[in-house]
């Protein structure tokens, strides 16, 4: 069978408000994106979570038509600034999915969610978002979300497994999640067949290793940061190939367009708030004054 390629797209922020997300028009971002991936024509695009800033159902309108205007087949997942009902009710399209598992020759991708404390399991109405769903940041999985990943795991309907999520679990800093990245090791077990492990959040390109799995971070259409380097980088995206035989090529691409090639060095203060030595409150009292 023919290789699997698939382009992961993370962290759209399509947004209605006036100067985009971050100061940037991330429907524009995005528009630039898709004119490299549709010429691409990848198998499959993944978008993994926060297709829209604030979870409403203008953003989702905008985001819909932006991503069946790619002309690929889309599967999408939520992040923390997405509300289930509004993305599940406006974003589908006849090529924009939001199902849970897709299988595609020798490979089944499992598209999680890692959203556990945004909201509730209720026995009669399933799910509820909490309204600051947007403001929790740390990922994990709910015993309901476990349960459905090893019923997928132990069908073994395929020799090979990605697990596609918007968190990721391995980060430092504001993004370290140790509950999480416990829950994923449980999840693998001695013997799994998931073969590696992509996500969002936080808008960088960047591998780890989790529990002997190779996990991926991909960067935002909108806005994405190198922390190494402490730069503000253009528009991102992942690209995978999955082979017949478990083995899985990536590498990140960065947007080349004179519209955001100008890598901005960002203050120090920016590292300290990312390392997790700086308040919320602190971070927005350096912003307010402009350093």
């Amino acid at each position: 069978m023919d290789p699997i390629r698939v382009v992961q797209l993370s962290d759209l922020h399509f947004s209605t408000k006036p100067g985009g997300y971050m100061l940037r028009d991330t429907a524009e971002t995005f528009g630039a994106v898709a004119d490299q991936v549709r010429d691409e024509a990848p198998d499959l695009v993944v978008v993994t979570g926060d297709i829209a800033n604030e979870g409403k159902t203008d953003e989702y309108e905008l985001a819909g038509d932006a991503l069946a205007a790619l002309g690929l087949p889309v599967h999408c997942l939520a992040g923390n600034h997405d509300f289930v009902d509004p993305l599940h009710a406006v974003l589908p399209r006849p090529d924009v999915a939001v199902q849970r598992s897709l299988r595609l020759g020798n490979w089944v991708f499992l598209f999680g969610d890692s959203n556990r404390d945004g909201g509730d399991h209720h026995p009669e109405t399933g799910w509820t978002d909490h309204e600051d769903r947007v403001d929790i940041a740390r990922g994990g999985l709910t015993r309901q979300e476990t349960t459905w990943l090893r019923r997928q795991l132990d069908l073994g309907e395929a020799e090979h497994a990605m697990l596609w999520l918007h968190h990721p679990p391995g980060g430092k800093g504001m993004f370290e999640q140790p509950g999480f990245d416990d829950e994923i090791r449980e999840l693998f077990g001695a013997a799994t067949p998931i073969r590696a492990i992509s996500a969002g959040h936080e808008h960088a390109g960047v591998s780890r290793d989790v529990a002997g799995v190779p996990s991926h971070v991909c960067p935002s259409t909108g806005v994405s940061i190198d922390f190494d380097a402490l730069l503000l980088m253009p528009p991102g995206y992942r690209r995978f190939t999955f082979h017949d035989d478990g083995r899985i090529d990536t590498e990140i691409v960065w947007l080349d367009d004179d519209r955001w090639n100008d890598r901005w060095k960002l203050p120090e203060w920016v590292a300290e708030y990312f390392a997790g030595q700086m308040t919320d409150d602190e971070m927005k009292a350096r912003v307010a004054e402009g350093r």
